[in-house]
Parts: C-alpha cells; sequence; structure tokens
C-alpha cells in the first residue's frame, strides 16, 4: 500500500474493501510504539462488515519519522489530512491503548467525520501506576533480552506480563506485538513514554459527542476500575463493556468477541430498528453459564489502607502476620504495582543494605507473604515469585489506591460541574492515616503529592462557596 504526503510526511495507510457491499468504513488506530501490523487476525473478523482503513501514525511503521517531538495535536491532524485525502465523509473510529487519545482529540475536533467511537483498553499513565511501572523499569529489561537473541525471550516474563495479558509466551501475535513495541530505538520510545504521561485525556472525554463504546478486560490490572467508570461518566453517549478472559490485549486475546461487539454497536447506530431481542440473543450467547464463569473465576484480594489496615481474600479477613517481615510495606506496594521485579523491590525496601544482603531479606519476607496470601479456602497461590518477577495473582480492590486515583482526576479537572462533584467524594484534608508508618521513598513522594492536591482542591472548594 502506498507512502502517500499527508500533512507534511510521508504516512503508510492500507484501505481493505469489505466483503458484503456495505458502504461503512471502520478506521483502526494502533497504540504508541506499536503499528498496524499487531492487529492481526482482528480485522479478517471487521473486513466482512467493514471496509477497513488501518496506517501507521507518524513516528511508527512504515510512515516516516524525523527528528523532533511528536505532539498529540500533530498526530491528530495527520488523522484528518489522511480521511481528507482518503475523501470519507463519515468513520466508526476504532483505537487501542494509547491511541485512544487520538481518536478522542479527533472526535472533539472534528464531530461530523465521526459516526461512532470505540475504546479499548483506554489507559491511564501516572506516576506509580502499573502502566508507568512496566514502560519504564520492566520493559527497558525486555528489549535487552530480545536483543540477546533469545527465541523465548517473553518465557521469562511470563508472570510479570500477568494482568497485562492473558496471552502465553508462546503466542505469535504476542511476540510479533513486543518485537514491534520494544524495536524502536531507546530514545524514541523514552519520547513516547514521555508523551503519554502528559497528557490530557480525561479533560477532553467530557466534549465527545459521538456515541462510544468503551471496552476493558475482566483481567486488566494496569488501570484502576476507578479511572474506567470515571472515563464512563464523563462520556455523553458511552457503553461500557468489560470482556471476559481478557486483559489489556484485548483485540489478540479475544479477537471474535471484541470484533462482534464492535459489529453490534455500530449496527445499532447505522440501523435504527435493530431489534433490542437481537441484541439480548447476542448477550446471551456471548456470555457462558454462571457455573462455567464461577469455575475460572479470579479470587479477590481487597487491601484497606485508608483507615484501619485490612486484608480479605473472597471477604475472608486475614489478620495476623502483618507486622512481620515487612508484609505490610510489601504488601502496599505490591497494591500499587501487581507486577514488578525483585531488584526494582529491594530497591524500594532496602535501599541502603548491600544488594546481596537485600536479596537475602527480600526472599525470606517474599516467602512469608506469600503464605498470607494463600487463598484460606482453595490452593490458589496468590503471590507468585520466580525467574525474577512478582507478581499478586488475585483482582486487586483497594480503597488507597481508588482514592488517590479520584484526587488526581479532580485536580486535573477543568470543567467546575465535574470537579465539584468530584471533590465532594473527598476529606477536605488528607486523612492522617494514609501511610503513616511508611517511610519508603515512593510512598513518602506518593503521600506528599496527594497532600499537596489535597490542599489545592480544598482552596479551591472554599472559592466555590462564595
Amino acid at each position: 500500500m502506498p507512502l502517500e504526503l499527508v500533512n507534511g510526511h510521508n504516512m503508510y495507510y492500507e484501505w481493505i474493501d469489505n466483503r458484503s457491499g456495505s458502504k461503512e468504513v471502520l478506521l483502526l488506530i494502533h497504540g504508541l510504539a506499536l503499528d498496524s501490523s499487531c492487529w492481526g487476525r482482528f480485522i479478517d473478523l471487521l473486513v466482512t462488515d467493514f471496509s477497513i482503513v488501518q496506517y501507521d501514525i507518524r513516528g511508527h511503521g512504515q510512515s516516516h519519522y524525523e527528528e523532533g517531538t511528536i505532539t498529540w495535536d500533530v498526530l491528530c491532524e495527520d488523522l484528518n489530512r489522511l480521511i481528507t485525502r482518503l475523501e470519507l465523509s463519515e468513520v466508526h473510529v476504532v483505537a487501542f491503548g494509547y491511541g485512544t487519545h487520538v481518536a478522542v482529540k479527533y472526535a472533539r475536533a472534528y464531530p461530523d467525520h465521526v459516526k461512532a467511537l470505540t475504546l479499548m483498553s483506554l489507559p491511564y499513565m501516572s506516576t506509580n501506576n502499573a502502566h508507568s511501572h512496566l514502560a519504564r523499569h520492566v520493559f527497558p529489561h525486555m528489549k535487552q533480552t530480545m536483543e540477546a537473541g533469545h527465541p523465548h525471550f517473553l518465557r521469562q516474563y511470563e508472570e510479570l506480563l500477568r494482568g497485562y495479558t492473558t496471552l502465553g509466551p508462546e503466542n505469535s501475535g504476542l511476540r510479533h506485538y513486543f518485537q514491534v513495541l520494544l524495536g524502536y530505538p531507546a530514545g524514541h520510545f523514552s519520547n513516547l513514554v514521555e508523551l503519554t504521561s502528559n497528557s490530557a485525556l480525561l479533560l477532553e472525554l467530557a466534549d465527545v459527542t459521538c456515541p462510544t463504546l468503551l471496552l476493558t478486560g475482566e483481567m486488566n490490572m494496569t488501570s484502576p476500575n476507578s479511572f474506567l467508570n470515571a472515563s464512563s461518566f464523563l462520556l455523553q453517549n458511552s457503553t461500557l463493556i468489560t470482556v471476559p478472559n481478557a486483559s489489556f490485549l484485548l483485540f489478540l486475546e479475544q479477537p471474535e468477541l471484541v470484533a462482534e461487539w464492535i459489529k453490534l454497536f455500530a449496527t445499532r447506530i447505522c440501523v435504527h430498528n435493530f431489534s433490542r431481542k437481537e441484541s439480548q440473543q447476542f448477550i446471551q450467547m456471548v456470555f457462558q453459564p454462571e457455573e462455567q464463569i464461577e469455575s475460572r473465576r479470579v479470587p479477590i484480594l481487597d487491601i484497606h489502607l485508608l483507615h484501619r489496615f485490612r486484608v480479605e481474600i473472597d471477604s475472608i479477613s486475614i489478620e495476623s502476620g502483618w507486622n512481620q517481615r515487612h508484609a505490610k510495606r510489601l504488601l502496599t506496594y505490591l497494591a500499587f504495582h501487581p507486577v514488578t521485579t525483585r531488584d526494582i523491590l529491594c530497591e524500594e525496601l532496602f535501599p541502603h543494605f548491600a544488594q546481596d544482603k537485600a536479596r537475602a531479606n527480600l526472599k525470606v519476607c517474599l516467602h512469608h507473604l506469600a503464605k498470607l496470601l494463600r487463598h484460606p479456602i482453595g490452593s490458589v497461590n496468590g503471590l507468585l515469585s520466580q525467574q525474577g518477577t512478582v507478581s499478586i495473582q488475585y483482582k486487586i480492590k483497594c480503597d488507597l489506591v481508588d482514592f488517590v486515583a479520584i484526587v488526581r482526576q479532580a485536580y486535573l479537572e477543568k470543567d467546575p460541574t465535574i470537579r465539584y462533584e468530584l471533590c465532594k467524594q473527598l476529606p477536605i484534608f488528607m486523612p492522617e492515616t494514609i501511610l503513616v508508618d511508611n517511610y519508603d521513598d515512593w510512598a513518602v513522594s506518593l503521600r506528599n503529592e496527594i497532600d499537596a492536591q489535597l490542599s489545592h482542591l480544598s482552596e479551591w472548594m472554599e472559592k466555590q462557596a462564595f
């Protein structure tokens, strides 16, 4: 397919005609540090109902890259020039991961050109969260392993990637995904990480007027539930679907199911007489019987950190053992970073110890924590530590993680009405019990950040009263 001069640079794109004669066009936007080749067979499942346009965004894949800063506004204008070049009046836009930033910006700037928006795995990059942790600390190690020529370079990171993907390390689609992701020059990748860390996505969702489908995986641990719920709340016309047996990489993990949801959503928009019964039949077909769902249900680890420290596994309280072997400190860190490495834990918990002593201490601590987190009824191991990686195997609920997400969202929110409603959920002052006995650098930094943001929000709320 052509490399065409679009918005001052050569852009690679593909146009694939649909097989049914439909005039509906679906435009795919891949994530940052990926390219259009990562969609795999997902496209084959959609081309039966849509003509497909896929492209490599600026600085990715086969599209031209020049030294210099890539901005969200430039990427948005690139997309507008491409759609204008192809003489498309209205399109269904489907975006994944950080490609959703481009899609949202385009839908805001050119609402008449977007018939509907599907946002897959809406991401959340901030200090101390799982996305940032993976990008800054884990992916560089994976890149070194891949560049060393190991044919099974993902195998040693399998447990570390739980919550990011349900796919195994031998899956060809997953290997290609990471070969593309880790194949970019270190400087270029670092610039993209900085770009995604400074996005106003939450501030822009409220301006999107077209029908929007939010798709997320039920096992996705990289973004807090509160972030997704807030996103759904901000959108004016949204449908939120949780895809079973999937995590962040929905289009690779459950391509058939995701494609069917997109088709159903587009059909209901395009054909106003699409019956409720047809929707109901499809939904019944999607979901398995309750006994099958229960058999694969992920246990819930409920961690209370805001006030009195308390831990429950499937509503069963784990009372003792938390004041030994740094168990409380270690669990608190894992609540915010459910996948990490032994080396990072040594740096966070024992920064002043010699490396050998730090590793020896951590080994004892992890063994103790693993016993505490073993399921009290079943035989599930809640903590997995092997090949240098450490990961929580349960679905985590944590009041402090949700609290931090709401504070950050309110702090960034520009709409006064939305900010006011968010602030009403928050205390005037930060509870004294938050991480009060945790002096690790990451915890002190988090406490100072939230304290400053709450102080700013408190002053703002006082002004609203007059």
